[in-house]
């Protein structure tokens, strides 16, 4: 890499949503009950001169047993990939949150000097969402804290679409959340996107004039429309957020 501003995106797999029902991601679609142990992806960005990283998986082991395979393994997927890629948690310093959903900042904590980018309406979302999404934010759970509380004091609340640094922003894509949003990564190869739960599976956005599916875990199909209609005006490619397909390359582009 030459240009600062140009990332490499680096899937990286912290967990399982195990034996999911594919239906579930694909709204009023026919699966014929197929299931798939979907990856609950973080996603390391390097340039020559930053390690950035998008979403922190669901945490440990102990944190969130319900997604690690049974038997031996690494206790923490996502440091264990960090180790991994020769990046020490530590060394993280800029992370973005695509939103508040307990298998993509569970394991936030585990970042000690970082600061998070998250959306107000998120933030809003979190503190007391719909009683359906209530336990995906871990709010209102007896025993159980929160992990986005864990930073409260290291976030930085972002008011729509905002440019992070050179090469890298964010876009608000509702829907999924209120304030769902997607990471635009600037690469070698043109402009990526990280849409988060907005687009889990690549059969939610195929990107051949098919018709987009929303996820069937949303909260506004008029936000999720309107979201869609944003990414159609992008020129980006997409990567799915819960999709074994991005593991097919250890990196992208």
């Amino acid at each position: 890499m030459t240009d600062p501003a140009r990332f490499q995106i680096i899937p990286l797999l912290c967990g399982y949503v195990l034996n999911h029902e594919r239906a579930s991601f694909l709204y009023r679609t026919n699966c014929g009950g197929a299931r798939l142990d979907a990856p609950c992806t973080a996603w390391l960005l390097r340039s020559d001169h930053q390690v950035i990283l998008v979403d922190a998986g669901p945490g440990p082991r102990s944190r969130a047993p319900q997604h690690y395979t049974p038997g031996p393994g690494p206790d923490d997927l996502l440091l264990a990939a960090l180790a991994h890629n020769g990046v020490p948690p530590e060394a993280i310093r800029t992370v973005v949150l695509t939103h508040l959903h307990n298998d993509h900042v569970g394991g936030a904590a585990s970042l000690p000097n970082a600061v998070f980018h998250v959306q107000a309406a998120e933030l809003r979302e979190a503190v007391w969402p719909v009683p359906f999404q209530r336990p995906l934010y871990e709010i209102n759970q007896p025993g159980q804290l929160p992990a986005w509380t864990a930073i409260l004091n290291r976030m930085v609340v972002l008011e729509g679409d905002a440019t992070i640094m050179r090469g890298l922003s964010t876009i608000l894509l509702p829907g999924h959340t209120s304030g769902s949003q997607g990471v635009l990564v600037e690469t070698a190869s043109g402009t990526f996107l990280l849409p988060g739960d907005l687009v889990p599976l690549h059969d939610n956005w195929p990107g051949d004039g098919a018709a987009p599916i929303p996820n069937g875990n949303h909260t506004d199909l008029y936000a999720y429309d309107r979201s869609f209609r944003r990414l159609a005006g992008l020129n980006v490619t997409v990567l799915p957020s819960h999709d074994p397909v991005v593991f097919d390359r250890p990196a992208w582009p």
